[in-house]
């Protein structure tokens, strides 16, 4: 800034104020700073700034993975929103691991960022909180039972839920549910995951429509759309009759889709299948897919506002926030039959 003031043979307080635009400053001279600004490449530093301000117009958003397209797709909503309020977003992954979070909070959070939005996968609640430096944090799907930061979280129960009430009501009587064993209801440490939260709502659909379930109509795999098609392939192979298959993301509707068409078993007319997440590739998917749209924009509307709130609070303690994001079931040809034909 003294270099830009020297060149525009004016103060550093002159300069400073053309550079923010400030109406005091005569036109021309604003002109003369701002001509002398280019030509040094001057740039601000957001370091000084913050430490001026106590804030730098910054967020940071740190996501498991961004070659997937949900939280890609989410990611660029959370950006979007961010950049309506003025923000920038810096986005970050964790790569689903604890190194790779903690690397996140402590070297991007509390050193360039204002605050938060974090999809936390290894790291506890008090290690959260020593982490964040006291700076604002927003938890996406935060699975403690009670939590220390505000957040936001998927449509896990109802969504499921709808799904599994859409393929009884095209009249499936033998459901697969492909992401999630029976048994993790029962185990503490992932009762409140998204699995397992996601599962529940498949268990209440069930219970209201008297449906009798056996742990044989659960089946895990590793969230990703080659795990799924090698498990088409099992399923096929087993000789078990399922009509319906609720899978618990789209990638992995998508994988499991491909596996039945490798071993000639039609979506729909063999099994209908429904998806989760409503990302963009399931519109144009051969079928395409029926599917548990979350709504993105709320989300992350609800991420970056209850964000902003905290850091115009500055400190201010409050109870912790939970909200979950809207939804809508996107029905598409994956569902679309009047008949069920089983050829297992």
């Amino acid at each position: 800034m003294s270099d830009v003031a020297k060149a525009a043979g004016v103060s550093r307080a002159t300069a400073s104020y053309a550079l923010r635009g400030d109406p005091r400053i005569v036109p021309q001279t604003a002109a003369k700073v701002r001509e002398a600004a280019r030509a040094l490449h001057y740039t601000a530093n957001l370091s000084a700034r913050s430490l001026r301000s106590g804030r730098n117009g910054v967020i940071g958003l740190a996501i498991f993975e961004l070659d997937r397209a949900y939280p890609s797709e989410m990611g660029a909503a959370i950006s979007r929103e961010a950049n309506r309020h003025g923000l920038q977003t810096i986005v970050q992954e964790t790569s689903n691991s604890k190194e790779g979070e903690i690397a996140i909070l402590q070297k991007v959070t509390s050193q360039l960022c204002d605050g938060m939005i974090f999809s936390p996968g290894n790291v506890n609640d008090e290690e959260l909180r020593q982490l964040s430096g006291g700076k604002p944090m927003v938890l996406l799907d935060d699975i403690s039972p009670d939590p220390v930061f505000d957040t936001v979280n998927t449509p896990c129960e109802a969504g499921s839920q709808a799904a599994i009430d859409h393929l009884i009501e095209i009249g499936c009587k033998n459901i697969l549910v492909v992401g999630a064993h029976y048994e993790s209801l029962t185990e503490d440490l992932q009762s409140t995951s998204v699995s397992a939260r996601r599962l529940y709502g498949c268990l209440k659909s069930f219970d209201e429509h008297d449906i009798e379930v056996e742990p044989e109509n659960f089946l895990h795999i590793l969230w990703n759309p080659e795990e799924a098609r090698d498990l088409a392939h099992r399923v096929a192979k087993s000789g078990r009759r399922y009509d319906g298959v609720f899978c618990m993301t789209d990638t992995i509707a998508m994988g499991f889709i491909r596996g039945l068409a490798d071993c000639g078993i039609s979506v729909p007319k063999d099994m209908a299948v429904v998806g989760f997440d409503g990302i963009n590739e399931t519109e144009y998917f051969i079928p395409s897919i029926t599917t548990v749209s979350t709504d993105l924009s709320d989300l992350a509307s609800k991420a970056v506002n209850l964000l902003l709130r905290r850091i115009e609070e500055d400190g201010v303690i409050s109870e912790p926030q939970r909200l979950t994001a809207d939804f809508k079931l996107v029905k598409r040809s994956s569902t679309e039959r009047s008949d069920l034909r089983i050829t297992l």
